[in-house]
């Protein structure tokens, strides 16, 4: 839950603030995010790899680090969305870096753990499958809650600004909210899960290494040796990258396109930004039945390949005249029942997709006799910083490229900018997504395959190593 409210706000709200309110250039926010989401990318592997070493630290090899997480990323994420008034250009983008470091590298440290921890909580297929249904349902619940307080109590349109989420003094108390919320969730799974994994932990201890810290390079080429050992994990890397490059697109452009392309009113804005959750919670419901009946790596290309359709219809259309006018309920409408049908799709991918994750997880454990989860999942985890890393690096600099205006009323934006960016905006998600549709549909995941697995991993476990 914590993560995706913080990517979520991440995603949404950092870079039309710091672009559309801020003024600061998009060279600039392109490059401090890509910046921060690559660091992001280089660490989490060693997160992964400490989180599977550290049976001897006190709280744990997955708790202990998911404790030192939530004071950082609470400070972190806050400060982010309060830069002091009148400070400009660099001294701008010092506050960015240096923050949003502090944000998405300090939830690493909590995120990457408690996702190793999804696939040890139990090695039963059908169990998993209800724990990733039960991750993302707690996921979408609670995002869904983001856009709605923000455009409830934040968001809110005065005589002067039409379009609240160009008002700078909204933006201070809903960075509170969005971290005193991230850190309450951090608590409460904290918590909630400790108890369990320490008879997990305490059960794996004869196969788990001794607690040590590797160099970089050395854990680099561990990681290498990985994809070389378990082809499967390299697979899962490119996919978490086209993924979050994806979702990416649609999410950090999201402000852009309501305000200057479709000029959605407040009410319609904040149903814009639940649409694609209150699909993926439907989802939720379905997606077992849809694994069972379609099989999982059908099930995960399914979904991609609805998902990038109405993506790309809801802007498309548009373009094409062949869509209610924008700035009218009707296009409000148009675009809410395809957002939701995109997250509809969306979760239908996502919940096998999260299964095929602690699977490979498995594999690698069963082809190394170590515990592997953490490192599976900062594999992940690469992919999904490098690709959002990737669009705000692009987006920010095709935001420079275009010159598109800051500061300005709607109306004062030239037309053909507002185009530009929307074709820019499909061109990303139609390339990326056929991509990952390819991608997908090459995992080796079959049932056989993983029952055997599973049969290994028990006599190992039996055996002790």
């Amino acid at each position: 839950m914590p993560e995706l409210i913080k990517s979520f706000a991440w995603d949404a709200f950092v870079l039309f603030f710091y672009a559309q309110v801020v003024g600061l250039d998009g060279y600039r926010i392109g490059l401090a995010v890509a910046v921060i989401l690559v660091f992001d990318a280089i660490v989490d592997p060693y997160i992964g790899a400490l989180s599977d070493r550290m049976d001897r630290a006190p709280l744990g090899r997955r708790h202990t680090l998911m404790a030192a997480a939530i004071l950082p990323f609470v400070i972190g994420i806050m400060m982010v969305f309060r830069p002091p008034a009148g400070m400009e250009g660099w001294a701008t983008f010092a506050w960015l870096l240096g923050f949003g470091l502090l944000a998405r590298v300090g939830i690493s440290f909590w995120t990457v753990p408690a996702y190793a921890m999804g696939g040890e909580l139990t090695r039963d297929a059908g169990l998993r499958n209800i724990v990733a249904v039960m991750r993302n349902m707690g996921n979408q619940l609670a995002v869904l809650t983001v856009p709605w307080i923000a455009f409830s109590y934040f968001f809110v349109a005065t005589p002067d600004f039409a379009k609240p989420q160009l008002n700078p003094a909204h933006y201070p108390g809903f960075g509170l909210f969005v971290a005193l919320l991230g850190g309450t969730l951090m608590l409460v799974g904290w918590f909630g899960t400790r108890p369990h994994m320490r008879r997990v932990e305490a059960a794996d201890r004869s196969i788990t290494r001794d607690s040590q810290i590797e160099t970089l390079p050395a854990l680099f080429r561990r990681l290498f040796a990985a994809i070389r050992t378990t082809p499967n994990i390299g697979r899962l890397l490119l996919v978490g990258m086209l993924v979050l490059f994806t979702t990416s697109v649609v999410n950090q452009l999201s402000l852009h396109l309501a305000t200057y392309f479709w000029q959605l009113d407040p009410g319609s804005t904040q149903r814009l930004l639940i649409a694609g959750v209150t699909g993926s919670i439907v989802a939720m419901f379905l997606a077992p039945y849809w694994i069972r009946l379609v099989g999982t790596r059908t099930a995960m290309v399914s979904g991609l390949i609805v998902y990038f359709v109405v993506q790309v219809a809801a802007i498309l259309l548009p373009l094409l005249g062949l869509a209610p006018p924008p700035a009218t309920v009707a296009i409000g409408i148009f675009v809410f029942v395809f957002r939701m049908l995109g997250g509809l799709a969306y979760g239908l991918y996502v919940v096998p997709f999260n299964t095929v994750t602690y699977d490979i997880g498995d594999e690698h454990e069963a082809n190394t006799g170590q515990p592997q989860q953490g490192l599976v999942a900062s594999f992940m985890f690469i992919g999904l910083q490098v690709g959002s890393g990737l669009v705000a690096l692009m987006a920010g600099s095709f935001l420079g490229i275009i010159d598109f205006p800051a500061g300005v009323p709607v109306d004062a934006v030239p037309t053909a900018k507002v185009d530009a960016l929307a074709w820019f905006v499909v061109t990303l998600i139609v390339v990326a997504g056929g991509a990952m549709a390819w991608l997908v549909g090459t995992f080796d995941v079959s049932a056989e395959k993983q029952a055997a697995i599973r049969a290994k991993l028990a006599e190992m476990r039996g055996s002790g190593g």
